[in-house]
């Protein structure tokens, strides 16, 4: 919103006749930009517009329009402006933005103007920066009355301007969830949520396939061509297949040729769903015979789309390939349950399994002798080459420092390998080693004597079987205790950040405790001294002992008060007081206020920047954050330059830039450079660039770090403007 200095009341003047009231027609291009102009001349407290998505281009690029608005704007009208954004009129309405007060309505076609007394609307879709060739004026109070009335239902029911143009620029989209019931619309807002996906994953009964095919088969097959293209992460399809019906089948296969990924379940949930990164689609109908449906929610609020993205993984990970499923409904793939007494077979059966793996294989060894066993036989090789080919191996084993270091020698070459250590496992699982071949075969094998250091002396049997419900069971273990390894390590290195910010904390608060402790006892033994009139005591408080109480003292206040901000920010009460400021400005000022502290540092700071750059921000958070970076750069520079730069992007996004010529970022700080306690240095508690990187995500902007190939590194920001 932009804000006006406030004008002196001009004195009152002299009450003239009412003018009569009129509406009228009015033809040709002259005739209606005089009508418009003498509208916005007689304007004095209001104006308000509502018009189609060419209205922008009318209003910045007529040259006579784009005058009475920077004149309107000049004498202190409250200007509001309504139409629909578009990447078409992005431009125009960027460059209007910077004026008036505006706002994005979907589908906008009326076109109308209202001030305190007069109306006009044209019911011709304008034409890209060219005046409008016929208009209804009216003066009639009642007509003028509604339309405010109606302008103001709409300004309420649209969105800022700046939200609508992030949405363009980046693909956000709003939080928002509402209830379709027109069949129509809901396979429009369906098909453009699959269109701006940039991963597409479905569950739905079987005839959602059917009405895939129907009703959007174009669609899906763009979006698999921008797959295969490298351009989209693919779609993912989950049903449930309870017959071999030839027409369902022909259209997985076509599907599937194209390079969607169908698998069946058993237990899907009553209800179709589709979800994106950011948005899902949900109905509870059948869709008989792959009919549209007429009730559907559609949710961009990132609770609902996480919640049923989690649900899909989970049915996913126990889903089978649907071509098994076929395999299964003709009769060929017969459930075995198969008993292996020799320990020779058990060896020679582990490493087939092992070798046949197509998509995925999971591995817990419940020993760290049992990982040495597997080594010495060459299961971790046959692993490696499954990795290889693409497949995802995933295994879970005890943790051990001598078998970390050797896992990591695997890692590095094959990232398709992945290793997950426990600390603990149930008595029942460590006599156990489970196998689990793409999520339908799975080998069992009893560990006989965990002592022994061959793999035919450590087995007693094995149970190798396709019982799809035991699979699943399996599958079930493994997934727990995979969560439950990521769980621990991340509580240990939770453990481990919280341990380290007590030392740094204790520190940091001692660290100018001590100072004003003994300087308070100086002052209070002078004091006494006085009061006893004693003789001259000897101690004399100089003026650098009070410039360093309160330097001390200043730094206790900053240490409390950015534990106080991680705090809110964790109970996410950390909020924003927005105001239009020149940021450049501020810059400035903080680096003057740097350079009173730099003494006789060999460190230079330069700064270039617009003489005006304005921003829609928390003026004293975006100074902390500046704060932040620029004393991080002083920090690591002993000696050379520290540049700002700040600038305004074609986006609309507003970027800093401070670099420094110093020590750089330490390679193993890079990693975790904005979470808490991640710090190098000396002083410091690590916070600072953690609450940096939330101040500037609450405004909707980001902040990011590289080093740079001359030395040093260079913080960057951006926030919208």
């Amino acid at each position: 919103m932009i804000n006006f200095v406030e004008q002196p009341k001009p004195k009152p003047e002299p009450e003239l006749e009412p003018k009569p009231e009129k509406t009228v027609i009015l033809h040709g291009e002259e005739a209606t930009t005089g009508a418009i102009l003498d509208l916005a001349a007689s304007t004095k407290k209001l104006m308000y517009v509502c018009a189609d998505s060419m209205a922008p281009s009318v209003t910045i690029g007529v040259p006579k329009f784009r005058q009475a608005l920077l004149d309107l704007v000049a004498r202190g009208v409250e200007y509001r402006f309504i139409t629909e954004i578009t990447k078409e009129n992005l431009a125009y309405c960027k460059e209007l933005q910077k004026h008036v007060q505006l706002r994005h309505l979907d589908s906008v076609r009326g076109n109308f103007v209202v001030n305190e007394h007069e109306y006009i609307a044209t019911a011709i879709v304008f034409e890209q920066a060219k005046p409008v060739p016929e208009i209804i004026y009216s003066s009639v109070k009642s007509i003028v009355d509604q339309h405010h009335y109606l302008f103001l239902t709409l300004w309420n029911k649209s969105v800022p301007a700046e939200q609508r143009i992030r949405e363009i620029e980046e693909g956000v989209l709003p939080p928002q969830t509402r209830a379709v019931q027109d069949p129509v619309e809901i396979l429009r807002d369906t098909m453009r949520m699959v269109s701006r996906s940039e991963k597409y994953s479905v569950c739905s009964v079987s005839n959602g396939l059917l009405y895939a095919y129907n009703y959007s088969f174009d669609t899906f097959r763009e979006v698999l061509d921008r797959y295969r293209a490298g351009s989209h992460r693919g779609i993912r399809w989950i049903t449930r297949l309870e017959s071999p019906d030839s027409r369902l089948v022909e259209i997985i296969r076509t599907f599937a040729k194209l390079g969607m990924q169908v698998r069946h379940a058993d237990n899907i949930p009553p209800m179709s769903f589709g979800i994106s990164e950011k948005e899902m689609g949900l109905t509870v109908e059948k869709m008989q015979g792959g009919a549209l449906n007429s009730n559907a929610i559609f949710s961009s609020e990132p609770v609902f789309v996480n919640h049923f993205a989690a649900i899909f993984e989970e049915l996913w990970s126990r889903a089978i390939d649907i071509e098994d499923r076929l395999r299964e409904l003709e009769g060929e793939d017969k459930t075995f349950i198969e008993v292996i007494n020799d320990p020779v077979e058990i060896q020679e059966r582990y490493h087939a399994l092992v070798s046949s793996a197509k998509n995925q294989v999971m591995l817990f060894l419940p020993t760290t002798t049992a990982y040495r066993r597997e080594e010495k036989i060459g299961i971790f090789d046959s692993l490696e080459a499954a990795a290889a080919r693409g497949v995802e191996v995933r295994i879970i084993l005890p943790s051990d420092e001598e078998i970390e270091s050797r896992i990591q020698q695997r890692l590095e070459p094959q990232k398709a390998l992945e290793i997950r250590s426990t600390k603990t496992t149930s008595t029942v699982q460590a006599r156990t080693k489970i196998l689990i071949v793409d999520c339908k075969q799975y080998l069992i094998v009893e560990l006989k004597d965990d002592t022994k250091d061959t793999f035919v002396e450590a087995v007693g049997s094995a149970i190798f079987s396709n019982s799809r419900s035991t699979v699943l069971s399996y599958i079930d273990i493994f997934e727990s205790l995979w969560k439950q390894s990521e769980l621990y390590d991340k509580l240990e290195a939770h453990d481990r950040m919280q341990k380290e910010f007590i030392n740094i904390a204790a520190h940091e608060l001692r660290t100018p405790i001590q100072p004003i402790l003994g300087l308070t006892e100086l002052i209070k033994a002078e004091s006494d001294s006085s009061r006893e009139r004693k003789s001259d005591s000897g101690i004399k408080i100089q003026q650098e002992d009070f410039d360093m109480l309160i330097r001390n003292a200043k730094r206790l206040e900053r240490l409390t008060s950015d534990i106080l901000d991680v705090a809110r920010i964790e109970s996410k009460s950390f909020n924003l007081h927005k105001e239009r400021f020149n940021l450049g400005e501020l810059i400035s000022d903080i680096v003057k206020d740097s350079h009173e502290h730099l003494g006789d540092s060999k460190v230079k700071i330069e700064y270039y920047l617009p003489s005006k750059i304005f921003v829609n921000a928390d003026r004293s958070r975006i100074a902390q954050v500046i704060h932040n970076l620029l004393n991080n750069a002083i920090k690591f520079t002993k000696e050379g330059t520290i540049s700002i730069k700040a600038e305004e992007g074609k986006n609309g996004q507003i970027t800093v830039a401070i670099k420094d010529t110093g020590a750089g970022i330490s390679t193993d700080i890079m990693p975790m450079l904005f979470t808490k306690f991640a710090t190098k240095s000396e002083k410091g508690t690590g916070l600072g660039l953690y609450i940096s990187k939330s101040i500037i995500e609450q405004h909707g902007g980001k902040i990011w770090a590289d080093n740079n190939a001359e030395g040093g590194a260079t913080f960057w920001f951006s926030i919208p403007a």
